[in-house]
């Protein structure tokens, strides 16, 4: 699904300053800091310092990942030590409009992806891929190509399965580090890629990291997305769970109850 409203949004944000690099407003959740900003912002402000990178990251975050936070001091520290962790799913955006961020809006990794691309100076700069299979990544690069244009496309990996955390082969990380991305497009699941985003974007020491989940699939037409009325309305997920009820059964048993707490627990402190 190919974005457009969300592209007319004006990137402002209530209380921050519109120059890329500046700082912006932010909301807490279990001790992460999520950014009060929309999907124009984002794509601006991650676009305009990819150039300039060297080794930062961006996670992008959804109710999953701060469940995942709570319980686990790698994937906190993760998100803090992030340059930006931008809200994926409408609750956290409800939790930050609640708190008076009226500008705040949802940026998904399937959107922020398609609208960098659908900027030129953008697509110009360096982009490299890393995650799924070859045959998604394929088929991600054509569909990329022939909706927003030809793109600056320096290479792709794709790893084996493995546990998160793992530690990557340092050939790999030279063949990134030597191919000097400014755009490192990560498609793992969290809290793989935001592990594998701090322990390795240093490393790389070039460009922005970006974990963009399932956006691989879902841009390239692998798996279907769900409509954009289901996205508003917050349903997002019992789509995705019709869709693959044995894979994410058991994670949204755990992950909504445990997020209800957390965000009515944030509107009392804050």
């Amino acid at each position: 699904m190919r974005i457009d409203t969300a592209e007319r949004e004006k990137p402002t944000v209530d209380g921050g300053h519109l120059a890329y690099g500046a700082d912006f407003p932010k909301f807490c959740i279990k001790g992460i800091d999520i950014a009060a900003i929309n999907l124009a912002f984002a794509r601006d402000f991650i676009g305009h310092r990819a150039a300039q990178a060297r080794g930062e990251y961006v996670t992008v975050t959804s109710a999953h990942g701060v469940v995942e936070s709570a319980y686990d001091d790698r994937v906190r520290q993760a998100h803090r030590q992030a340059l930006i962790v931008v809200p994926d799913g409408m609750p956290l955006v409800w939790l930050g409009r609640l708190l008076g961020f009226r500008s705040v809006g949802r940026v998904c990794g399937p959107d922020l992806m398609q609208s960098i691309f659908g900027r030129p100076n953008f697509r110009s700069l360096r982009h490299f891929f890393y995650g799924s299979n070859p045959s998604v990544i394929g088929q991600l690069k054509k569909v990329l190509a022939s909706r927003f244009g030809e793109f600056n496309d320096i290479g792709s990996y794709c790893p084996p399965i493995r546990p998160a955390g793992f530690a990557e082969d340092e050939d790999v990380l030279s063949r990134i580090r030597e191919a000097r991305p400014d755009f490192v497009w990560v498609g793992l699941s969290t809290p793989k890629q935001e592990l594998w985003l701090q322990m390795h974007m240093p490393k790389i020491a070039t460009g922005i990291g970006i974990g963009v989940g399932a956006a691989f699939d879902l841009v390239s037409g692998t798996i279907r997305q769900a409509p954009r009325w289901i996205q508003r309305s917050g349903l997002e997920w019992l789509f995705r769970l019709a869709m693959e009820p044995r894979r994410l059964f058991r994670r949204y048993l755990i992950v909504i109850p445990r997020f209800l707490g957390f965000f009515i627990g944030a509107l009392i402190r804050q």
